[in-house]
């Protein structure tokens, strides 16, 4: 049976499958599928909740699209870029944190990660082409998804 609340075995499995096959998708395409830790908390988030997966992929088209509109106004590129976008995203997760966290409590439980996930998709987004980093960002996540599946399907995994 699938667990309702991942453990932190499996979350950490996880994780380390999803930078496993981020470091082959970089090594093999020369894409980042938006950052290393992201397939991995993405896997494990449609594991959990796919409403709030949905949530991140809004949140990162938003991010991207407060982005470009700051680059009209403002020069970024490197670091300032990063951590623009970056801190784009986490207020956006924040202000978003902050007006559904009393209608639903338990949606971000455990969800640290999940305030930076946007912004680094979307800093990727502006670093390479569009459909490349889409592309790779679903096919890494789909990957470990399925293998994350397959193992709780199987019992190969702990479970609570």
């Amino acid at each position: 049976m699938i667990p309702t609340i991942l453990t932190p075995e499996i979350a950490a499995i996880g994780i380390a499958l999803g930078l496993l096959f981020s470091l082959v998708c970089y090594l093999t395409t020369n894409l980042s599928p938006g950052g290393m830790i992201t397939p991995g908390w993405l896997a494990l988030t449609l594991i959990e909740d796919l409403q709030r997966a949905a949530m991140v992929v809004g949140i990162t088209l938003l991010t991207y699209l407060c982005t470009r509109l700051l680059q009209r106004n403002v020069i970024l590129y490197g670091k300032r870029l990063f951590a623009a976008v970056v801190l784009t995203g986490v207020v956006l997760q924040a202000g978003v944190y902050l007006v559904m966290q009393t209608q639903f409590p338990l949606m971000y439980a455990n969800q640290t990660l999940g305030f930076i996930v946007p912004g680094l998709i979307a800093y990727q987004l502006e670093r390479q082409p569009k459909g490349a980093t889409l592309l790779s960002v679903s096919t890494v996540t789909l990957a470990n998804y399925v293998v994350l599946m397959s193992g709780l399907l199987l019992g190969l995994l702990p479970s609570a």
